[in-house]
C-alpha cells in the first residue's frame, strides 16, 4: 500500500503536535470524566509545563513505529495428531477484499455514518465525538468517539486496555497513522478487515453473508444495516437481535440524511424498507470450537510469541498477508497439530445432544414458552427472537490427559454455528460443591487431618467477620446431621462440615492452592469460595483434579502440540514440564474419601468399574451441576446448565426421566460414566500411583482441648462442644435449676480429648427431683433423721419428714420406726411431705 504524497505529510507534521497535546488532554479527562479539571487545567499558567511532563512520561516518540497495516499470504492449517484437517487459517476468514475505487458511494457513505461521518474531515481523532461522549457518558449513556482511524489502531497496534497511556497512544498512533496513509487507504483497509458478525470478515463477504448480495446490489437501507454489527457483533447480531438492529438502521439512516449523504425522502424510503436477512450457510468444520480456541491461543499466548513480538507479527505469521495487498508476500503456509483426539470430541457431543437435545422453542407450549422469557428477564438478558431461545439447559465436557495435561476432548453442548462461546473452555460458571476438594487440600496442607471431627448439623450459623449478612448460615443439601469426620463430610458433600474448614483455614489459602493445581481464573476470597461462589470452566477444574491421580504432579493443560512452516520444519513443539505443585502424600490422602464420593457417597451414578474418583457439584438454588472426575489415566468435567444464563435447573426431563431438581450426582455423574466408559474402553485397567511415605499422618485423630460448658444452656453447651471438635452427649436429669441448663460434665475443662471423643453433660429437666424412698424401718429414731440427710444428699430430694407413734408391747421396738407413710420403694418428690411411724411402749 503505498504512502501520502510528500506535500501531504509536511502540511500534517505542522499540526502533529497540536493534535497530540490536545489529544492527551482530552484523553485524560475522557479517562476521569472530570470535565471542569480539564477546564481549569486549560486556564493555568502552567499547562504547557504540565503537558510536557505528560507528553515526556506516556507519549513515546512515533516517527519509528512500525505502523504498517497486516498483510496476508499463505494458507494455515489445523489438524489432528492423527492428520484430521479440521481448518484452514487466513486473514479475513471468507473474506473477498474491495479496492477503495470499487465500493459503491452508498456503502461508503453507510459506513461514515454508522462510524464516523467526519472522517474526511479530522486528522485521525475527532475532539468533538470525543467531547460528546465523555458528556453522554456522565449523563450515563454509553457510546463511543473513535473515529475510524482510531478503530484501525486500536484493533491493529495499541490494543485496547483502559488505561491513560494506551488511551494516549491511541490518539497519537491515529494522527501519526494519518500522516502515513491516506484517507481512502485507511478507509479501504477498515472496511475490508473488521468483523461484521458471523464469521463474516469484510464488507463483502458481509454483504453475500446477511443480503446474498453484491455490494453494487446493496440497497440504502441494507448498506446502513451491513455496518451496525461493527461495534458490537453480539448484541447488535442482525439474526437474533432483529428489532435493536433495525432501531439502530435507522438511526445511521437518519445520520446519512442529516449529513446530506442521501435525501430526506430517499432516506423515508430506506427506513420503510423491510426488514429481511438470509439465513446463515452452515459451516461444516468437524471441531470449530477447538480452531476458534487454536486461533485464539496462536495470536494471544505467550507460548507463541516466537511467531512474533506484537500482534501484527503474530497474524502475519499465522495468516499471512491480508488479500487486499497484492504487494505483500510471506507469512502464512503453518501446520499446527493439536491434541485433540476427533473420535472422542464428536463422541462427547453426541452423548451431550443425547442427554440434553437443542430444544426447538417452536415445539413449546405457552406455558413453557413464557417460562423461558421469563428465565431471560429475570437474567436481565435481552429476550431473542424465537428461532434462537435457549430454553433448555445443556453441558460441557472437557478431559486432559493427567501426565501431560494435553487436552483431548473440549466438547460444549451447542454446535459452533449456534453458539461460537465454547462452554468447555470459556464458559465460567459457579462449581458448586466440586470446589470442595481444594479446601480439603488446603487443610490437610496446613497440618490438618480427615479424621478430624466436625459439627454436620444444618442449618449452622458461623460467624463470619466481614460476611454480609453475618453470621453465615449454611445449609446442607440432605446429607449431614450430628458430628462427622472430616472424611465423611467429604463422601457425602455436606456444606456445613466445608464451611467450618473453610473459616479454619481462610480463603486466601484456599485460591493459593486452586491456583498452583491448575486453576487460572481469578476467585474471591470469601468463605463461601469453598461452596463454589468463584466462577471456573470445565477445562480448569478438569486440569485441577488432575492432581488427584498423579500425587500432584501437575502438568498445566494445553491444546497444540507442534507446528511446521512450509518446509515441513519443526518450529515449535510443545515442552511438557510436570511440577510438584502439592505435597505428594497430601495429594494422595485427598484421594480417598474422593474415591469414595463414587463408591458410596454423592456420585455413585458415576462408577465404571475402575479405579476413580471425583466430586459432585450442585451451585445454589440448583443454578449449575457438576461431576469432576479421575481416573489414573485422565480428568474429565462435565457441567450442565442453562447457556445464556443462572437458572434452577428444576422440574425438567431430560433423557426420559423426570427430575425435580438436578444435582451433580443424578445428570452430570451418569454422562461422565457414559463417555468415560466409551474412552477407556481399550484401555487396560491401571490403578493410582502408591502411597508415598507420610499419609497415615493425615489419618492421625487430633488431640483438642475441652470447653467449660456447665451453666450454660443446652444449644449453647453443644454448639460449644461441637465447635470444640467434641461430640456431645447431654442427659436430662431433674433439677431445681432452669431447665436447659447444663449441671455438670463428664470431662474436666481444659483437659486434653481426641476428636469426636464424647462429652456427657448432664442438663436440668427443670422437674423436683425424685427418687425411691429409703426403708427406714427398724432404725431408731436419731438413725432415721441421718438417714433422710443423706438420701437428700445423695438424690437432692429433701422431703419434709412428721412422726407418728404406735403403741407397741416390745420392748426393742420403742424409739424404733416402724412404718413411713408413704410406704418404702415408693417414689417420692423433692419437699414432699412423709410420716415417720414411731413405735413407743404401751401403758
Amino acid at each position: 500500500m503505498s504512502k501520502a504524497p510528500i506535500h501531504e505529510l509536511e502540511r500534517r507534521d505542522v499540526r502533529r503536535r497540536w493534535f497530540v497535546a490536545l489529544a492527551t488532554l482530552l484523553s485524560i479527562a475522557l479517562l476521569s470524566s472530570t470535565w471542569i479539571g480539564l477546564f481549569a487545567f486549560f486556564g493555568t499558567n502552567t499547562a504547557y509545563g504540565t503537558f510536557s511532563d505528560l507528553e515526556k512520561k506516556y507519549v513515546p516518540e512515533v516517527d519509528d513505529l512500525l505502523l504498517d497495516l497486516p498483510d496476508l499470504s499463505q494458507v494455515s492449517r489445523i489438524y489432528t495428531l492423527n492428520d484430521v484437517l479440521l481448518a484452514e487459517l487466513h486473514d479475513g476468514k471468507n473474506s473477498e477484499p474491495v479496492r477503495y475505487d470499487e465500493l459503491p458511494d452508498i456503502v461508503i457513505k453507510a459506513v461514515l455514518a454508522a462510524e464516523d461521518a467526519e472522517f474526511f474531515e479530522h486528522e485521525g481523532v475527532d475532539f468533538a465525538a470525543i467531547g460528546g461522549a465523555a458528556i453522554d457518558n456522565l449523563r450515563g449513556v454509553t457510546r463511543g468517539g473513535s473515529t475510524i482511524t482510531q478503530q484501525v489502531v486500536k484493533q491493529n497496534f495499541v490494543g485496547d486496555e483502559v488505561t491513560l497511556q494506551r488511551k494516549i497512544q491511541e490518539a497519537m498512533v491515529s494522527v501519526e497513522l494519518e500522516r502515513r496513509y491516506t484517507k481512502e487507504q485507511i478507509l479501504e483497509f477498515y472496511v475490508n478487515s473488521v468483523y461484521y458478525g458471523w464469521s463474516a470478515f469484510g464488507v463483502k463477504t458481509a454483504a453475500r453473508e446477511y443480503f446474498d448480495k453484491d455490494l453494487e446490489e446493496l440497497t440504502i437501507a441494507e448498506a446502513a444495516t451491513l455496518f451496525v454489527p461493527i461495534r458490537n457483533p453480539s448484541q447488535y447480531d442482525p439474526r437474533r437481535q432483529p428489532e435493536r438492529v433495525l432501531d439502530r438502521r435507522n438511526d445511521v439512516i437518519d445520520t446519512m440524511v442529516a449529513h446530506e449523504m442521501i435525501t430526506p425522502a430517499q432516506g423515508e424510503r430506506a427506513k420503510d424498507e423491510p426488514y429481511v436477512i438470509q439465513p446463515h450457510p452452515e459451516f461444516k468444520g468437524p471441531a470449530d470450537h477447538v480452531v476458534a480456541e487454536v486461533r485464539r491461543a496462536l495470536l494471544n499466548d505467550a507460548e507463541f510469541s516466537f511467531l512474533g513480538a506484537t500482534s501484527e507479527e503474530r497474524k502475519k505469521a499465522i495468516f499471512g498477508c491480508p488479500s487486499d495487498d497484492v504487494t505483500c508476500a510471506g507469512g502464512g503456509g503453518l501446520k499446527v497439530y493439536v491434541t485433540i483426539d476427533l473420535e472422542l470430541q464428536e463422541k462427547a457431543n453426541e452423548i451431550l445432544n443425547t442427554w440434553l437435545p437443542i430444544a426447538d422453542p417452536s415445539a413449546l407450549s405457552e406455558d413453557q414458552l413464557a417460562a423461558c422469557i421469563q428465565r431471560y428477564n429475570n437474567a436481565q438478558i435481552p429476550v431473542p427472537e424465537l428461532p434462537n431461545l435457549r430454553c433448555a439447559p445443556t453441558g460441557a465436557i472437557a478431559t486432559v490427559d493427567n501426565v501431560t495435561g494435553a487436552i483431548k476432548v473440549m466438547a460444549s453442548g451447542l454446535p459452533f454455528d449456534v453458539e461460537q462461546f465454547d462452554l468447555a473452555i470459556q464458559g465460567k460458571r459457579n462449581p458448586g460443591s466440586s470446589f470442595k476438594p481444594f479446601a480439603l487440600t488446603a487443610y490437610l496442607e496446613s497440618g490438618g487431618s480427615l479424621n478430624s471431627f466436625w459439627d454436620g448439623r444444618s442449618p449452622k450459623a458461623i460467624d463470619c467477620p466481614g460476611c454480609s449478612p453475618n453470621p453465615w448460615v449454611v445449609h446442607n443439601a440432605g446429607g449431614g446431621g450430628g458430628g462427622m469426620s472430616l472424611f465423611s463430610g467429604t463422601q457425602n458433600s455436606v456444606n456445613v462440615v466445608y464451611a467450618q474448614v473453610s473459616k479454619e483455614v481462610g480463603p486466601d489459602r484456599i485460591i493459593d492452592t486452586a491456583h498452583r493445581m491448575g486453576v487460572k481464573s481469578d476467585l474471591p476470597a470469601v468463605y463461601s469460595l469453598v461452596l463454589g461462589a468463584g466462577a471456573v470452566s470445565p477445562l480448569e477444574m478438569a486440569s485441577a483434579y488432575s492432581n488427584f491421580a498423579t500425587n500432584g504432579l501437575h502438568a498445566d493443560s494445553y491444546l497444540v502440540e507442534r507446528i511446521e512452516n512450509t518446509a515441513g520444519e519443526l518450529i515449535y513443539a510443545r515442552n511438557v514440564e510436570r511440577i510438584q505443585v502439592v505435597d505428594a502424600a497430601v495429594m494422595a490422602a485427598a484421594r480417598r474419601p474422593l474415591t469414595q464420593v463414587v463408591a458410596a457417597g454423592t456420585a455413585t451414578r458415576a462408577r465404571i468399574g475402575r479405579p476413580q474418583g471425583g466430586k459432585t457439584g450442585t451451585h445454589q438454588n440448583y443454578n449449575e451441576a457438576w461431576f469432576v472426575g479421575f481416573v489414573p489415566e485422565y480428568a474429565t468435567a462435565v457441567w450442565v446448565g442453562y447457556p445464556d444464563f443462572q437458572a434452577p435447573l428444576r422440574n425438567l426431563t431430560i433423557n426420559g426421566q423426570f427430575y425435580s431438581r438436578l444435582y451433580g450426582g443424578t445428570v452430570p455423574a451418569p454422562i461422565w460414566a457414559e463417555f468415560m466408559t466409551y474412552m477407556l474402553k481399550d484401555t487396560p485397567v491401571s490403578d493410582f500411583p502408591d502411597d508415598p511415605p507420610g499419609v497415615s499422618q493425615y489419618f492421625v485423630t487430633p488431640s483438642t482441648e475441652v470447653p467449660l460448658v456447665v451453666g450454660l444452656t443446652t444449644e449453647q453447651a453443644v454448639n460449644d462442644i461441637y465447635d470444640a471438635h467434641l461430640r456431645p452427649n447431654p442427659v436430662e436429669v431433674p433439677s431445681l435449676e432452669a431447665k436447659g441448663i447444663v449441671l455438670t460434665q463428664d470431662l474436666a475443662e481444659g483437659t486434653g480429648a481426641a476428636h469426636g471423643q464424647v462429652l456427657t453433660i448432664e442438663v436440668s429437666s427443670g422437674l423436683p427431683p425424685e427418687a425411691p424412698l429409703i426403708d427406714l424401718r427398724t432404725l431408731t429414731f436419731d438413725q432415721a433423721v441421718t438417714a433422710l440427710g443423706a438420701f437428700e444428699e445423695e438424690t437432692g430430694v429433701a422431703l419434709v419428714w412428721s412422726a407418728s407413734f404406735r403403741e407397741v408391747k416390745d420392748p426393742n421396738q420403742v424409739g424404733r420406726i416402724l412404718d413411713t407413710n408413704p410406704a418404702p420403694g415408693a417414689t417420692v418428690t423433692h419437699g414432699q411431705s412423709i410420716v415417720i411411724v414411731v413405735g413407743k411402749l404401751a401403758p
